[in-house]
């Protein structure tokens, strides 16, 4: 999913023409928005260091402590979605991180930032979005994402946070 929209906003007195980019999925030009594009981020994760093939891998794993084999089953999925959906079945939805709802949020930005500091080509293209709203426009994602225009879009606020640092380093 993939559109650009120009809207206004005031900004310190001035009128300002700002671009909305809108993601979902890796698809179209703004692939490299997804938690799913495939960018390797390298974490430490209970003392250990691992390497996730993208950013949602290491959401989905951070919902089970590391020697978990649910944790090493997540690492290894060949698919994004298919870490996504495997945490929806009945023995992943069971003896959790006890604090993973607490800090869902946290994990989500530390991958995020992971992606963008690990991978160069990654960063180059964060940068491009300039100084783009960025929207996860997913239908069904109401927190991490802007829904069907009621949701929080968390993962775009991320996003805008992460582009300034990277501008800026």
């Amino acid at each position: 999913m993939k559109s650009i929209k120009i809207r206004n906003i005031h900004k310190e007195e001035n009128l300002k023409m700002v671009a909305e980019i809108k993601f979902c999925l890796p698809v179209g030009k703004w692939w490299f928005l997804s938690p799913y594009a495939e960018f390797p981020i390298k974490m430490e994760v209970d003392g250990m260091l691992y390497t996730f093939s993208t950013v949602e891998h290491y959401y989905q794993a951070m919902k089970f402590y590391a020697t978990d084999e649910r944790f090493n089953t997540i690492l290894h999925l060949q698919n994004p979605d298919e870490a996504r959906l495997i945490t929806k079945t009945q023995a992943y939805k069971i003896n959790r991180r006890l604090d993973f709802d607490k800090h869902k949020f946290d994990i989500m930005e530390k991958g995020l930032r992971a992606k963008f500091t690990q991978n160069p080509q990654a960063a180059e293209m964060l940068k491009a979005t300039g100084n783009a709203v960025l929207i996860k426009s997913c239908p069904v994602c109401y927190k991490c994402g802007f829904g069907i225009g009621s949701g929080q879009n968390c993962m775009g606020k991320i996003l805008m946070q992460i582009r300034e640092e990277v501008l800026s380093s």
